[in-house]
């Protein structure tokens, strides 16, 4: 039949040394339910828990189990009848690392394995994650970063600086950056107008894309364009906006808006190349920028004086936690 495992916490964030800990689990028995322990006062709602814990133990079984005021971690025998309430096979073994579970798995009638009780391999702590994530970025999980990651998203005209300077960041402080998806759709689109539904499509693919490059970024997600500078775009190419597009606008934690005074570059796939039309582009994102409240720092002067300007916006969203 195999045997029966049973591994608690709170995972508040799951740190790689839960991470560890349960992987090792898994080899200790043939079928492993992991209990999330919460309470109402959790900082970090269950359900986001156990998105997490399912994605990073898909062979587990996850259970949440709300305790009212108190988490399950305790010497009380009251835990062990909880849990078979919600494990009515019987359990051969109780896995973690906390001294309680001993007493557990006596009431349960289980063996314990207390693994690794003092952190020594993995000196990850949930607490110092939550409280200054940032210093502690490797010990978070890629699944569990974007929770904790800002976003920093480069918008102005053609032929500012954006993929450039989204790179430039995201090479001094982690990558890797999001890159336009509007290019390389453009490069492959049939030509002709543009429909309302084909800047759809860019925001699904740009959207797409930024899902799995958030996982394996820095604490900054550095991102060359977005569904707000997609609607300008709509816009300008289809003379009148777009209010279900704007409807997906989901705003960064800031935007660098870089002016239009960048020297033009020739590029097949580019459409205003005029001065007073990029004026106009300029005008339109920022009117974006304030009609959504977005909170954004202009970008301006060559490109070292750019290079500088941006360096100070991410020391100070680095500090700021």
């Amino acid at each position: 039949m195999g045997s029966n495992g049973v591994i608690l916490g709170q995972f508040m964030p799951p740190h790689l040394g839960h991470v560890a800990l349960i992987r090792t689990a898994s080899y200790l028995v043939d079928r492993l339910t992991i209990i999330l322990s919460t309470s109402n006062s959790d900082p970090i709602s269950p359900a986001i828990r156990q998105q997490w814990m399912e994605a990073l133990f898909p062979k587990a079984r996850v259970i949440v189990c709300n305790n009212g005021k108190t988490p399950l971690a305790s010497n009380n025998p009251k835990w062990a009848k909880i849990i078979r309430g919600f494990h009515p096979a019987k359990i051969d073994r109780i896995i973690g690392s906390e001294e309680y579970l001993v007493h557990l798995a006596k009431d349960l009638e289980a063996q314990h394995f207390i693994l690794d009780p003092m952190w020594m391999a993995y000196p990850a702590n949930s607490t110092e994650i939550r409280q200054n994530p940032f210093d502690n970025w490797e010990s978070i999980p890629s699944f569990v970063r974007p929770y904790f990651q800002k976003r920093l998203t480069m918008v102005g005209p053609e032929s500012t600086g954006k993929s450039y300077m989204a790179d430039f960041l995201a090479k001094k402080y982690g990558g890797p950056y999001v890159p336009e998806y509007g290019r390389p759709y453009e490069r492959f689109r049939q030509q002709g107008d543009y429909r309302a539904e084909e800047l759809h499509f860019i925001v699904d693919g740009h959207e797409a894309h930024r899902k799995p490059l958030s996982q394996k970024a820095g604490p900054i997600l550095f991102e060359d364009t977005d569904a707000l500078l997609t609607a300008v775009w709509a816009e300008m190419l289809l003379g009148h906006s777009l209010p279900d597009l704007e409807a997906r606008i989901k705003l960064p934690d800031h935007y660098l808006l870089l002016d239009a005074n960048a020297p033009w570059q020739e590029d097949p796939l580019r459409y205003y190349g005029k001065q007073e039309m990029r004026d106009k582009f300029f005008d339109k994102i920022k009117n974006k920028l304030d009609k959504f409240g977005a909170s954004y720092t202009l970008i301006s002067g060559d490109w070292n004086e750019r290079n500088n300007q941006a360096i100070k916006v991410v020391e100070k969203m680095l500090t700021n936690k």
